[in-house]
């Protein structure tokens, strides 16, 4: 049994215990302050990444769909489609092999490899080049090439870019999918560069 002195001495040693476990408004605004630093410098960073991953997966992705074009425009010895959707690349796009060779797409006739809704509304845009050879199409033919009016670029090719809301060249977020007159694919990283097309 604890004596009466005891026990207002243990009342008083728990009281100032419970006091002990709460913080300063000192000690909260100087954890407040380091946690907005750290938002400071690392939301920009991450904002940056995200944006240049979402640019490189679409590049990815166009750069296996362009693999898959070739292959089935070969293998069913029709010509390939990658359709424009919408006004803009940026609606989606599908992918098709014409199989009654009417340059349309017919459902129950016609084969649908692939369709792509498009993007969000953002920044990220995707263009081709030159617009006028493949405004609102790109035709792979059976041996695999690219059918094309006029003459070949070296810069021939789709491009993703994310702008990122800037005006400065060195934000840009950009990915080119070249493949000129054989069909054939190559992913070219391009951050930092010249606007390659407007959006088409």
């Amino acid at each position: 049994h604890l004596g009466n002195g005891e026990l207002q001495a243990s009342i008083k040693l728990g009281a100032g215990h419970a006091q002990s476990q709460g913080f300063t408004l000192i000690e909260v605004l100087v954890v407040v302050t380091i946690i907005a630093i750290l938002l400071a410098v690392g939301v920009p960073g991450m904002s940056e990444f995200v944006a240049d991953q979402r640019v490189r997966t679409t590049a990815s992705d166009i750069t296996s769909e362009i693999a898959l074009a070739r292959a089935k425009a070969i293998e069913t010895s029709r010509r390939v489609y990658m359709q424009k959707l919408g006004v803009n690349w940026n609606n989606g796009w599908l992918l098709y092999a014409d199989i009654n060779e009417n340059a349309a797409y017919d459902i129950g006739v016609d084969i649908e490899l692939k369709r792509f809704d498009g993007f969000s509304a953002g920044t990220i845009y995707m263009c081709t080049s030159p617009a006028g050879a493949f405004l609102n199409q790109i035709i792979f033919r059976p041996d695999g090439r690219i059918a094309r009016t006029g003459a070949v670029s070296a810069n021939d090719g789709i491009y993703i870019v994310d702008t990122r809301g800037s005006a400065t060249m060195a934000d840009y977020k950009i990915r080119g999918v070249q493949f000129g007159l054989s069909g054939r694919a190559t992913s070219l990283k391009l951050n930092g560069s010249a606007l390659p097309c407007a959006a088409n």
